[in-house]
């Protein structure tokens, strides 16, 4: 019998004993979705049972757009390709390219602040 993957998520429920821990072996996937962006899986954690999404807390959480497609996007932006250019290549609206550029601006202000939490300065 398959055993489900330990996920190392953390448990999203302020009250779970592990929420905001990860590795500690509390989630594990046990079913997968496909959605309009691609094949979601399903993580209870196993100390509270509360579900979440794989996704949970990312750029690409509740998208209906391919993640491939957002990734493109924010690469596009990185190399400055102007936002109409980018909007046409890809199909969409430039609110939508901007939309993506909030959410993985907000993403990495939160990875940047976590980062430099513990960082001694001299």
């Amino acid at each position: 019998m398959r055993t489900p993957k330990a996920w190392g998520q953390p448990c999203p429920h302020p009250d779970c004993a592990y929420a905001q821990m990860r590795n500690r072996g509390n989630s594990r996937a046990i079913s997968t979705s496909l959605t309009q962006s691609g094949k979601r899986r399903l993580v209870p954690c196993t100390k509270c049972g509360t579900p979440f999404s794989e996704t949970r807390d990312t750029v690409f959480f509740d998208l209906k757009t391919p993640e491939e497609k957002v990734r493109m996007a924010l690469k596009m932006l990185v190399v400055k390709v102007d936002l109409a250019g980018m909007s046409f290549v890809l199909g969409v609206t430039e609110d939508t390219v901007l939309a993506w550029r909030q959410r993985a601006a907000h993403q990495a202000a939160e990875i940047h602040a976590h980062l430099l939490r513990d960082l001694l300065v001299t």
